[in-house]
């Protein structure tokens, strides 16, 4: 079943960890691709030095950000690598979360070296993909869109789920310390143990 947009509007932290598990549904040409969201990270928003909108910047770059929650939000960095984000909230609050790894569920754990990972990191994940800026602004509870999120028949229980401080953010200060990066714990497809 895909998430509602409703799902979205929750308060950033919650829906950071509520995608744990939920499936990631990618539209390639007529193939469909699905992979476990395994790890994120909460930004959020006006108020966190690490988010892009802090302080209220508000740039073509970001304009995803300022739509309702449910839509996807894609940015380039280092100006090779597209990152993955889900908005939050509302309109009022431009706030998202980076989608850091995803399982691709035709992929066997066991049988692949750690070498062979390509989704475990939000540019490489990306990359393996196909996301680009093309998925920007897409609306992520309706079927028809390129890319959706849906539930998964594997219930994740709160201990399976481990926060710490977000990856590379060190420019935000005391922010970057804040525990907003969540994993399922002992995944293999998460970006840093």
């Amino acid at each position: 079943m895909i998430l509602p947009q409703e799902f979205y509007f929750q308060d950033t932290k919650t829906v950071a960890k509520a995608l744990l598990g939920k499936i990631l549904h990618l539209k390639i040409g007529d193939h469909e691709q699905k992979a476990r969201i395994v790890e994120t990270e909460a930004y959020l928003g006006v108020d966190d030095p690490a988010c892009h909108t802090f302080g209220g910047k508000n740039t073509s770059r970001v304009q995803s950000m300022y739509l309702d929650g449910g839509h996807s939000y894609v940015y380039l960095i280092y100006g090779m690598y597209h990152c993955l984000n889900v908005v939050t909230r509302t309109t009022e609050f431009p706030e998202a979360v980076l989608i850091r790894g995803v399982q691709p569920l035709e992929a066997i754990p066991h049988l692949m070296k750690k070498k062979d990972y390509k989704t475990n990191g939000p540019g490489k994940l990306c990359k393996y993909y196909g996301i680009t800026k093309d998925h920007d602004g897409l609306r992520l509870w309706k079927k028809n869109s390129d890319l959706f999120i849906g539930e998964d028949e594997h219930e994740v229980k709160k201990s399976m789920i481990v926060s710490s401080p977000r990856i590379g953010v060190d420019y935000a200060g005391e922010a970057a310390n804040w525990p907003l990066r969540y994993h399922l714990k002992n995944n293999l497809f998460v970006s840093r143990p």
